[in-house]
């Protein structure tokens, strides 16, 4: 099965950098996708579809995530650079599905781990 990121059901998104994050005063862990392109911003699909929900999709099943915040940086005025899709993970057990999840993303994406 594809490892897929989909804000549109059906429309693949490639990440191009993955940061997770930790709240201060409580035990709620932020995951933060960047993307370089966003197909679901391309010909209006965000109008017909909302951007609202965000799919995870691996040989596990799908995860459905709510994104808390969806940030667009621009490089220049004329279009944006990068997006920014956060969203929440309050319990452990689906963090460590969420981080299953990017596990098997990383090794079908050549990405690799480093610390900060």
């Amino acid at each position: 099965m594809t490892v897929s990121v989909e804000f549109i059901e059906g429309l693949n998104e490639k990440v191009t950098e993955v940061s997770l994050r930790k709240r201060r005063n409580s035990n709620t862990k932020i995951v933060v996708l960047i993307f370089d392109h966003l197909q679901a911003t391309e010909s209006f699909r965000s109008f017909t579809n909302k951007i609202n929900k965000l799919w995870l999709k691996d040989e596990e099943g799908d995860i459905e995530v709510f994104p808390s915040g969806i940030k667009f940086l621009s490089a220049d005025e004329s279009d944006f650079s990068k997006v920014e899709c956060s969203f929440e993970v309050e319990s452990e057990e689906n963090f460590e599905r969420v981080m299953r999840f990017l596990h098997r993303y990383a090794e079908a994406n050549g990405f690799e781990f480093k610390s900060n």
